[in-house]
């Protein structure tokens, strides 16, 4: 009788774990390489719009530095209205600065609850049901861009632009976590995973 014997069931087992773990560690780097690159196309440079006159240029939260750059559309006559999605301070009032100053165009500030992509995408369906609002330029960071064009596009039946306020994030960032561009990568995938499992309005 011949006995054949197969090398792999005979490796011994230091060998068969040293496989497992290239194989494993092969496959992880594959995942990250790929997510890394993907990455790019959905948060660093993201399908964006170039911004069009609209009827209202609806900047989504929070009002950071985005205000500026939204103003600066402004002055350039993109819309008659801006609407800004701002969280409220302890004390009742907006906290984005531009809440309270007087400008040439009507400036519409509103607060969502809860704060969120989703409910911003419901206030532009209702305040665009309120004014008549026909069309969008909805301003927000690159790197939100395109979930943000996911979750309003399920609210908003409107001519829609998603612009994109483009941000220099370092990598990592010792002194701000949320600022730097590996927080954007977790954060902007676990997002996603919810809006996959939520797909309403």
């Amino acid at each position: 009788m011949t006995l054949l014997r197969d090398h792999e069931t005979q490796a011994t087992p230091p060998a068969r774990r040293k496989r497992l773990f290239l194989r494993s560690f092969a496959v992880i780097a594959a995942l990250a390489i790929f997510w890394a690159v993907a990455g790019i196309f959905l948060y660093v440079a993201p399908s964006a719009d170039q911004p069009k006159r609209s009827d209202v240029l609806f900047v989504l939260g929070p009002p950071d530095n985005r205000i500026s750059y939204a103003e600066k559309l402004m002055q350039q006559g993109y819309a008659p209205t801006l609407a800004v999605s701002s969280p409220i301070d302890q004390y009742g009032r907006f906290e984005a600065s531009i809440c309270g100053a007087q400008r040439v165009y009507r400036v519409i500030c509103f607060k969502t609850d809860p704060f969120t992509t989703q409910g911003e995408a419901r206030a532009l369906k209702n305040l665009s049901d309120q004014y008549g609002w026909k069309s969008a330029d909805v301003l927000t960071a690159q790197f939100h861009v395109t979930r943000a064009r996911v979750i309003v596009g399920r609210c908003y039946s409107g001519d829609l632009h998603m612009v994109a306020d483009q941000m220099d994030l370092p990598l990592i960032s010792v002194t701000d976590l949320t600022y730097s561009w590996a927080y954007q990568y977790l954060y902007q995938t676990a997002a996603f995973v919810k809006v996959a499992i939520h797909p309403d309005c």
